[in-house]
């Protein structure tokens, strides 16, 4: 039997995240690859207590069809606590409850591209965004990343040629360099949107997980949604924060954007799951979750202290490291090493993590690598270095 499945299906490859994964299934391996939170913080106690609670109430409705928008009091909460958090005001009439933020790239990509439609996106950029997007057509066009931010010169020109759609971008903790915009190069990046009158989809599933929020040098953490809210369409996610199995995300736009994104939901799953959602706002309503991702970033905060130390101690100049104060991330630059082939040698070696050409739209970053430090323990990650290290020594052997 020939199946005659489309063009654009055929062109497309599985994420190469997803298949790095299958190989690290084997126990011995320790994984840097995956984008995984800790497993261990994810509350089970008060989950079970919000379940509870939410069955006591004997509502019929918490197992019915709900609107394609969500629940209306998680969409609230999420509207109000965002405007009180990023001084900006937002309505529910704004908000949307995803199954993931994946699904919103998907969603926004149906709207907005159309075959050969320019996608703005920054270099390095997510791959799933790429994977997602790469379903309706476009063209690709990259701009620059430098330490705080955007190369806003390149990117004004980018944005003023006419094929250029929309921007996509991630500002804080970005995925994979672990950078974050600077004041200044997000109010650069506002300004352009309203210049050019172009829309920026801007993507925030870790700027909650800022590990040095009391200091002074902090990063700023503010969406670029807060100043220019009718040229973005902000995505955030509770995977980071709560836990990744609910696949719960939302969208904040503007509604003429919104109410096309509602029409495209509907016809890819009516709703999102309203059984998690109840659940969810149960949740936040009855419990501190502000605490909860305090824990968090102060777990995050010290995993990552330890895989720098680590790194230094083991890999020393043989790498260079990009800083990140918040996230899941640190990005690695391996000069004169073909990440590819240390991959391969790595993988023998019990150890994995992603190559930088996968978050490439032009196959470049070959001699980087993504390192993921959350869902590992300290020893593990200790060893796991020590194995990079092994791997590295053997690749320099082969050469």
């Amino acid at each position: 039997m020939q199946y005659q499945f489309s063009e654009v299906i055929n062109e497309l490859k599985p994420s190469f995240i997803r298949e790095i994964l299958k190989l690290t299934v084997k126990p011995e391996i320790i994984s840097f690859a995956g984008g995984l939170p800790d497993p261990s913080l994810f509350p089970h106690q008060s989950i079970k207590e919000a379940s509870n609670a939410m069955f006591d109430r004997n509502d019929q409705g918490i197992f019915q069809y709900t609107t394609t928008e969500g629940h209306a009091g998680l969409r609230e909460w999420i509207a109000k606590r965002f405007s009180e958090t990023h001084n900006v005001e937002v309505s529910s009439e704004q908000v949307m409850i995803v199954s993931g933020s994946q699904q919103a790239l998907d969603l926004f990509g149906k709207i907005y591209i159309d075959p050969q439609d320019a996608v703005v996106m920054e270099a390095p950029t997510y791959l799933g965004a790429i994977q997602a997007f790469r379903m309706y057509q476009p063209k690709f066009k990259e701009v620059e990343l430098q330490e705080d931010g955007l190369d806003t010169d390149q990117f004004r020109s980018t944005m003023q040629e006419e094929d250029s759609k929309f921007f996509y971008g991630i500002p804080n903790f970005q995925n994979p360099t672990g950078l974050t915009y600077s004041t200044q190069k997000r109010q650069q990046v506002a300004d352009i949107l309203k210049e050019t009158g172009k829309i920026m989809l801007e993507d925030d599933p870790y700027g909650a997980l800022l590990f040095d929020e009391e200091d002074q040098s902090s990063p700023d953490t503010r969406p670029i949604y807060a100043l220019a809210p009718e040229n973005v369409v902000y995505m955030g996610s509770f995977s980071k924060v709560f836990v990744p199995g609910f696949r719960l995300g939302w969208v904040i736009a503007p509604k003429p954007v919104l109410a096309k994104m509602i029409i495209a939901k509907q016809a890819a799953d009516l709703h999102t799951n309203s059984f998690v959602q109840e659940l969810l706002y149960e949740f936040v309503t009855s419990h501190d979750l502000d605490a909860h991702i305090d824990l968090i970033r102060q777990t995050y905060a010290t995993k990552k202290a330890c895989m720098v130390e680590a790194i230094n101690t083991y890999l020393g100049d043989e790498v260079e490291l990009f800083p990140t104060s918040g996230g899941m991330f640190i990005w690695v630059r391996v000069p004169g090493v073909a990440i590819m082939d240390l991959l391969t040698i790595a993988i023998e070696k019990n150890v994995a993590f992603v190559p930088g050409e996968a978050f490439s739209l032009t196959g470049g970053y070959t001699d980087h690598m993504r390192l993921n430090f959350t869902s590992l323990e300290e020893d593990q990650i200790v060893e796991g270095v020590k194995r990079l290290k092994a791997a590295l020594d053997a690749y320099r052997a082969n050469q």
